[in-house]
């Protein structure tokens, strides 16, 4: 089905392009409160699940440690900005901490396979919140942290955190589109596939797993300063929020992990299933998560996208039993 898209003529594919932008651009003009926050909330999601998808879609590294990182750069951009430097060099420079912590910890860590380095990640993740944690002088420690207030009425933070998050996410999935394009985006493929035939083929496993963590680890620190500016006050437990890994995780695999238009289309379907999961059934709320994951990598490996996009039969409930079945049979354990 892919194939009727680059059939259409490059006229048609730029309008089909500047229609969902124009709408975001748009957006917030015509409404305003609830409906802004929550599309900023929905596009903050998306650019992390485009981030994650360079190690953990692109090279088939699930990374469990990217709270890790969002919380380096929400400490990061706050400290910098109670020292009187301005927000955007603040994230510069965190999400700069984050990629030298990533180059550290990177060579030991991404030599180990599947599990023990999912396990590795969690485990970095947890360090850096202690270290938060007990850093009373400088992050306030369990405690927390403030951030200096935007200068604006409600309605102005709200326009203004969404058009920074919406830049934001435009620019990283400009860097996704251009790193899979890239050698290094077929190197990472490479390694997906089969790493020890990519060692044989001459590529530097190492080097090109190392590289993608540290463009993910800067770029997620740099986001989560503006998610830190925007919630104006922070602490441990929320700027190294485990269940924003979770969330993320889920977003990236249930879209279609690997693709460009993958973690779009999960983030902003399971943002919405969320939001209606959180407010009517708060208790369930992480199982039914957890349950639409399993599933996902059980009958979906390749997620929803894999439906729409890749397939040349035209999707009906018998093709998709159809596709259902066929990747229980070939993927179940």
């Amino acid at each position: 089905m892919i194939s009727k898209y680059r059939g259409l003529k490059p006229v048609f594919r730029y309008i089909l392009l500047a229609l969902p932008i124009a709408f975001l651009i748009l957006y917030p003009t015509v409404l305003h409160g609830y409906p802004v926050r929550l599309a900023t909330t929905i596009i903050m999601y998306v650019t992390f699940s485009q981030i994650w998808n360079i190690l953990g879609g692109f090279a088939g590294y699930l990374s469990l440690g990217l709270m890790g990182f969002i919380g380096v750069g929400a400490y990061g951009t706050g400290v910098l900005m109670n020292m009187g430097i301005n927000v955007y060099i603040s994230m510069f420079l965190a999400g700069c901490l984050a990629a030298v912590i990533a180059a550290v910890i990177g060579l030991p860590i991404l030599r180990l396979k599947s599990g023990y380095f999912m396990v590795a990640t969690f485990a970095v993740a947890f360090v850096l919140r202690e270290i938060a944690s007990n850093m009373n002088t400088i992050t306030g420690g369990g405690s927390g942290l403030a951030l200096p207030l935007i200068d604006m009425p409600i309605e102005g933070i709200n326009r203004y955190i969404y058009y920074a998050m919406l830049l934001m996410a435009i620019v990283v999935t400009f860097i996704c589109i251009r790193i899979s394009k890239s050698s290094l985006g077929y190197g990472l493929r490479a390694i997906k596939e089969n790493e020890d035939a990519a060692n044989v083929l001459g590529i530097n496993t190492t080097v090109y797993k190392s590289v993608a963590f540290i463009i993910s680890s800067f770029l997620v620190a740099t986001i989560a300063g503006m998610y830190a500016y925007w919630l104006t006050f922070i602490d441990p437990l929320s700027a190294f929020d485990s269940n924003m890994s979770i969330l993320i995780i889920t977003m990236t695999m249930v879209g279609g992990a690997g693709t460009l238009i993958g973690p779009i289309v999960g983030g902003i379907l399971i943002s919405l299933v969320s939001e209606v999961i959180w407010s009517n059934f708060l208790e369930l709320h992480k199982g039914i998560l957890g349950i639409v994951l399993i599933a996902t990598v059980i009958f979906l490996p390749n997620g929803i996208v894999d439906l729409f996009l890749y397939r040349e039969e035209k999707l009906t409930w018998k093709t998709l039993g159809k596709v259902i079945r066929e990747n229980y049979e070939k993927y179940r354990l």
